[in-house]
């Protein structure tokens, strides 16, 4: 037969074994909500790294096609000055290269135009080089 002190003790633990059972629901109550907000966040920051990957396609295209431009406008310089150098192989003085070209305004002069006697600084009036 069981004694009284007996079933206190089974009282006594079972009491215990409640609070632990409700102390480990109350953990894993936490640590679950603890999960959810994580994997939220890790959600969160793939879109936003997905984000990224895209930004940086778009701004790696963007450099691309910059350099792409800038590869043809140097390729049309340069090919706008071979010609040149092969018509007129001579060394233009700047003086007669005004007067060829015409003044800085945009207007075409004569030969015999903005080219005074040994001065290349009037070659063109509306030009100051200092």
């Amino acid at each position: 037969m069981l004694s009284l002190e007996q079933v206190r003790v089974l009282e006594s633990r079972v009491e215990k074994a409640v609070g632990l059972i409700a102390s480990l629901r109350a953990e894993n109550s936490s640590l679950r909500h603890g999960l959810q907000t994580a994997e939220q966040r890790v959600s969160e920051l793939e879109a936003l790294i997905a984000e990224f990957q895209k930004d940086q396609a778009r701004i790696e295209s963007g450099i691309l096609e910059a350099l792409r431009k800038l590869d043809s406008f140097e390729d049309a310089v340069h090919a706008s000055h071979a010609p040149a150098n092969a018509v007129a192989p001579t060394r233009v003085e700047p003086a007669q290269d005004a007067a060829q070209d015409g003044d800085a305004s945009g207007n075409a002069t004569s030969a015999g135009e903005g080219k005074e006697s040994g001065s290349p600084a009037t070659a063109s009036p509306d030009l100051d080089i200092f």
